[in-house]
């Protein structure tokens, strides 16, 4: 099975991307880690990368398809996958459509998550996150057990450079004008399942394996 998570930033994509994938034993693969993934590494490609991201803006596609694919090619993607945050523009869709065509696929389901704006800046404002493990938490909805410590590793946590209120506020508009067109696209196939993500982590989950048509 093969999906595509949407929703704005703070919309609960990645959580719920996990928790699917987790059930249904399928990569959850996101665009922000294998970004962040690159900006570790010490190249003129990571610098763009970085100030990029940091002044909320979407990397080019070009280079963004490029690190996609080369990810759903590796082995653990035969049985299906969930992409999340990609692809954000038509023209990525549009071009992930043809790509997937070449190999006789194509996307199940779109989960749409719908969220108001307010709902996406606090969500966003109080996200925390484990530099070691990659945990991720929400300290007024998901807090961990102790104060700013990982419940999986123990190690610290911290908020992300780019969660900030204005930082937040230019990607929401970038979300309005580059993304939302998706809808259209894929509600031409048929394939989008809009949810109501500003409910609690488990009733959009019951939404979402309703929509999948498994009990998640």
């Amino acid at each position: 099975m093969r999906i595509l998570m949407m929703g704005p930033p703070g919309s609960g994509k990645g959580t719920q991307g996990k928790i699917v994938a987790e059930a249904l034993k399928i990569p959850h693969i996101s665009t922000g880690d294998i970004f962040r993934q690159a900006m570790s590494e010490a190249t003129p490609q990571s610098e763009e990368l970085k100030a990029l991201i940091n002044k909320g803006q979407l990397v080019p596609d070009s280079l963004t398809n490029a690190m996609v694919f080369k990810r759903i090619e590796r082995s653990d993607c035969i049985g299906g996958y969930i992409l999340d945050g990609y692809p954000r523009t038509l023209s990525q869709a549009e071009v992930l459509d043809a790509y997937l065509a070449e190999k006789h696929q194509n996307l199940d389901y779109v989960v749409m998550l719908d969220v108001p704006e307010e709902t996406t800046v606090d969500r966003i404002l109080n996200r925390r996150f484990c530099k070691s493990c990659g945990g991720s938490f929400n300290i007024t909805t998901n807090p961990p057990k102790i104060e700013n410590i990982c419940d999986y590793c123990g190690e610290s946590l911290s908020a992300r450079d780019d969660d900030n209120e204005e930082t937040v506020l230019d990607r929401i508009k970038v979300y309005e004008k580059e993304t939302k067109p998706l809808i259209e696209f894929y509600e031409s196939k048929g394939i989008v399942c809009s949810i109501a993500g500003d409910n609690s982590v488990k009733e959009a989950t019951k939404e979402i394996g309703k929509c999948l048509g498994r009990d998640i």
